[in-house]
């Protein structure tokens, strides 16, 4: 993703601030294959009802659901079947399964053990490194199925017909797998607290933010293994609920969030047109 500064990228701005150029946007767009609940959530960026406790119109106003909370998690569930699929993807490259991107995940994680290098890692880190991969996959596997049987009954999207892609080769080695997952979960993370305040629901909330704290372990554990700072750290997009002093507050006190236009940018590489 290209560098931006902290504040909304200015497309996404003028997406938003103008009904005319969003509509001449969404057909261009729905031209060359985006992904539907991509589209919803873009279109949503300029109308819509406030939310308890929020700042501006509703933002996912054309997903999926008869209320606000169930459109929520239809954003929700559009992201995890993202993680979902390409953590499959990326366990089965590094369990040396022949066809990666088409083998469905195995009910047994126990079936799975690696059959690539470690692409540089230390023996504990290629060890724990695959193990959190390996267990990710399965999480992520939940997460989806969770939100599917809460939406049950109620519309909710589905799989992007055409799948998901990492966008180029990754590369057969576990660093270059988990450096490749990273950026998935930051933007789960990001993604789940900047929906957090638009939830009517207490329950829907609390639940969410059961995800979004399970997304954060995933994303440090990662950086850790990759020897990353586990963060919060700034990246191109973010915002923060408050405001850094940096004489009384490190940059790392507070997690970042992304607003739903912006993750809805970010996740385009992964989205097969």
């Amino acid at each position: 993703m290209k560098s931006q500064s902290l504040e909304e990228p200015n497309l996404l701005q003028e997406l938003r601030d103008n009904p005319t150029s969003r509509r001449a946007f969404l057909k261009t767009m729905g031209a060359a294959g985006l992904g539907l609940a991509a589209i919803s959530l873009l279109d949503g960026c300029g109308g819509g009802n406030s939310n308890n406790g929020s700042t501006g119109p509703f933002p996912l106003q054309s997903l999926p659901g008869n209320t606000n909370d169930q459109k929520i998690l239809n954003y929700a569930l559009t992201l995890e079947f993202l993680e979902a699929d390409l953590y499959r993807q990326a366990l089965n490259i590094a369990a040396g399964v022949a066809n990666p991107s088409t083998t469905a995940l195995s009910s047994n994680p126990s079936d799975y053990t690696l059959k690539i290098s470690a692409g540089g890692l230390d023996a504990f880190n290629t060890a724990a490194g695959f193990a959190y991969l390996r267990d990710f996959a399965f999480v992520e596997d939940a997460h989806a199925k969770f939100l599917q049987t809460a939406l049950s009954g109620a519309p909710s999207v589905t799989r992007n017909a055409k799948g998901y892609t990492f966008g180029s080769a990754v590369a057969p080695n576990l660093k270059a797998i988990l450096t490749a997952i990273l950026p998935l979960e930051e933007t789960g993370v990001r993604a789940y607290l900047g929906a957090g305040k638009y939830f009517q629901s207490l329950a829907n909330l609390q639940t969410a933010v059961s995800i979004y704290s399970t997304e954060a372990r995933h994303s440090s554990a990662i950086n850790y293994i990759l020897g990353i700072d586990p963060g919060p750290y700034t990246k191109p997009g973010d915002k923060l609920l408050y405001p850094i002093d940096g004489t009384k507050v490190s940059a790392n006190t507070f997690e970042h969030y992304l607003e739903p236009g912006t993750v809805v940018s970010a996740i385009q590489k992964f989205i097969v047109k």
